[in-house]
């Protein structure tokens, strides 16, 4: 049988100090990276005919939804910083907690 041996340990006992400005542009910028992912799906999928081509399907009888920018923002930006606010809110409790 085959041994592998680490020549460091995976978990060691030594905590690093964490970088908030480092973090908090870290998730600005996952957060437009979605935000810039979810506008490039919609314009996929209000462009005409593209979406009909993608699909190999002609149905024409269905409604077109149109979805602004600004709508597009409200639904999907806000319930998202929402989210990580409240994650956030419930991270930083905990880790009041652990060090009080």
């Amino acid at each position: 049988m085959t041994d592998f041996s680490m020549s460091k340990p995976i978990i060691s006992g030594k905590k690093r100090e964490s970088s908030a400005p480092g973090n908090i542009a870290y998730a600005l910028f996952v957060l437009l990276c979605f935000w810039a992912g979810a506008q490039l799906l919609n314009m996929l999928v209000h462009a005409p005919g593209v979406y009909e081509h993608l699909m190999q399907m002609q149905n024409t009888g269905r409604p077109r939804v149109e979805m602004g920018l600004a709508v597009g923002t409200l639904f999907g930006l806000v319930p998202f910083l929402t989210g990580c606010a409240l994650f956030g809110v419930i991270a930083l409790y905990l880790r009041w907690r652990r060090y009080h």
